[in-house]
This record gives C-alpha cells, structure tokens and sequence, in this order.
C-alpha cells in the first residue's frame, strides 16, 4: 500500500531534517589533491548542497515537503536561501539565526567518486517533539546518523505518532559493535547508507554481505550503489534494481537525490519494487550534471520506468 493511502491532513507529506552545504566542486582534475602539489580544474561551479538536494528534488517530484535547517546572517546562507526561493521550494521550516551559519564543502569530483574537504560552524539543531508532532507529516527524513540522545528522541516521538522514519548514514565511524548502535537501528522504518559506509559499518567484504547484517535489526535497508544501482531487504525479501545507462558528469550530491526519489515512491507507489527505482532514476540522473542539479521533474519519471509504469 502507497503511504499516501493512510492519511492526508498533513501540512507536509515529508519533513526534511539536516544542514545545507554551500558546494565548491572542482571537476575534471588530474588526480586526488595531495600536500604540496598545485592542481587545476578544467570546471568549476558552485551549488547549494546537501539536503537542499533532497529537498530540491522532493518539490521537483511534487512530493509537499518541509525542510528543517538552520541559517544564519552570512553569504553562504543568504545564498542558499536565495536559490529556494527560485526554486519554489517550501521555506516555512527554515529556522532564522543572526549570526554567521556557515557550512562550506570544497569537492574534488572525479569520474569515479569524489571527495569533499568541509567545514561547518555548528551542527544542526534538530526540530523540537513537539514541532514534529504538531506538523505530523507522513515521512521524516533525517540526514546522516547519530547516537545523540535528542536524535533518539525525536525518532521515538515520530515512531509513537505513526510517522515513517527514513535515516541516510554518511560516513559515521561506528560500527555494529558500537553500545546502543543495534538498539538505535531497530528505531528506524528504513537505512539508507551507500555500500562503503554499509560494508565499513558491519565489516562485511561486500554489499550482499551488509544487507545481510544490517537487515536482522531494522525493517528496511536500501544500499546505494552508484553505477550498480540499489539493492535492498524489505519484509525478508531482497531487492534489486540497476542504475540507468548515463554518463557520469559529477556525483557529487547523488546519494541525496536517490532518497528524495524512494521516500517519494513510498508515498505514491503500490510497491516497494517500483519506489526503489524512482529512487535510482533519480540518483543517476543526478550525477548527469553538476551537484544533482539534473534532477528529474514529476513528467520525466514515466521515460525511464522499466515497464512504463505510470507515476
């Protein structure tokens, strides 16, 4: 059953919760920057990053969603801001601070991966319960992972009130051995790491061998796996979906893009199958361009569908 099918009052039907990224991405280097070496680009742009790109690409896909996010007085915020607006998307949720939020990521793409060396003035403050329980949207989306005792908290708080809790990873150093990681799992509805963080967090060798660890402790696990696609356990079955044939221009922000795209399958989609590829269409056809700015409006979805599927 589509999730959209259990309830409808909601302001939004996702809360996106998680820091923005002012991207500085350097493409076409000849090489991993290294100490006392100057290397040049071919291209260079700037984007707003991070969950801006999940946000982004839930307004493209017409998904109501809010995005919880903390911004200051500086360039970098007023920037962001800036770009939603033109982007139309939401902007009820952005929490205003007078003070410098400044939160910069200089990203190195390469035609196989990409590296970021970042900075961030603060962490991002998490909605109060009571906003949440208020707002009561049918998603919450959570960028990154922690054991933070508020993160916990809120998770509770969404799980007591019915509301789906999805959770990406990127690049904790924990592992499953880690006191309270198994129990801090089985909170969360569905785990969205990407086969690196998913083999680093279990010490699996390979893909098949993290879904298999991590599936005993949360209902749904979907790894991201770039050229490869996805795969994922839900309800004791595996799943599999491959990536679409595209040329790789910049992956930068891709992982992102994929999450906005399988929460809205979620939302609208009568089968778990059918919401994992609308989340690889929407992964491959972020690294076609600069940071995900590829990202697929609501009408380009039914071009790539398997089967045609309606949207």
């Amino acid at each position: 059953m589509a999730l959209s099918e259990a309830r409808d009052h909601s302001a939004f039907d996702v809360v996106v919760i998680g820091e923005y990224y002012f991207d500085l991405i350097f493409r076409g280097l000849p090489g991993v920057p290294t100490i006392g070496t100057d290397i040049w680009a071919e291209e260079f742009d700037w984007l707003a990053g991070a969950s801006f790109s999940t946000a982004l690409a839930l307004a493209r896909l017409g998904t109501r969603a809010g995005w919880w996010c903390t911004f200051g007085n500086d360039i970098f915020s007023r920037m962001i801001i800036e770009e939603a607006r033109r982007e139309g998307m939401p902007t009820e949720l952005f929490q205003m601070v007078d003070r410098p939020v400044r939160r910069v990521s200089a990203a190195f793409s390469l035609s196989h991966d990409r590296g970021f060396v970042s900075y961030s003035e603060e962490p991002e403050r998490l909605m109060p319960r009571e906003a949440l329980r208020q707002l009561k949207p049918r998603v919450l989306l959570l960028q990154g992972f922690s054991l933070d005792a508020e993160r916990q908290a809120l998770i509770e708080e969404a799980r007591s009130v019915g509301i789906l809790v999805c959770s990406d990873c990127q690049h904790i150093d924990m592992t499953l051995d880690t006191p309270s990681m198994r129990e801090a799992l089985s909170r969360i509805d569905v785990f969205l790491p990407n086969a690196k963080e998913a083999m680093d967090l279990t010490g699996a060798a390979d893909v098949d061998g993290a879904l298999a660890a991590l599936s005993p402790f949360c209902p749904t696990v979907v790894v991201k796996c770039g050229g490869d696609g996805a795969v994922a356990m839900h309800e004791g079955r595996r799943y599999a979906v491959p990536a679409l044939p595209v040329e790789v221009f910049d992956t930068t922000g891709a992982g992102d893009c994929f999450n906005a795209g399988f929460v809205h399958g979620r939302l609208n989609e009568p089968d778990f199958e059918a919401a994992l590829e609308i989340g690889v269409i929407c992964g491959s056809l972020a690294v076609t361009g600069y940071g995900g700015r590829n990202l697929p409006y609501l009408d380009d979805i039914k071009k790539y569908r398997r089967a045609n599927a309606p949207v």
